[in-house]
């Protein structure tokens, strides 16, 4: 039988998907996706696979939230209006 806290952050998870499904600011989502990375990180601690959970804070919430915004602004620091990478992505 699963613990409280694990149907909580289970709950957490599902509803942090829901939203990053449902946004449109790429930015706003890029963050909540690292928030959704340490509440798997926290779910797999709590399920003793402490090795799969610093993976994941580490390359899910740690690195992959960098580099998302980072690629963004960069597309957007090189966009001309013969290549409209960025206006697309938002469409």
């Amino acid at each position: 039988m699963p613990l409280p806290i694990e149907i909580v952050l289970f709950i957490f998870l599902l509803t942090t998907a829901v939203v990053i499904a449902r946004l449109e600011d790429l930015f706003a989502a890029a963050m909540l996706t690292g928030i959704f990375s340490l509440l798997s990180a926290g779910l797999f601690t709590i399920m003793d696979a402490v090795d799969v959970a610093i993976t994941e804070a580490a390359v899910g919430a740690g690195v992959a939230t960098v580099f998302i915004p980072v690629s963004y602004t960069h597309l957007r620091a090189h966009e001309t209006s013969l290549h409209l990478v960025c206006r697309l992505l938002l469409e």
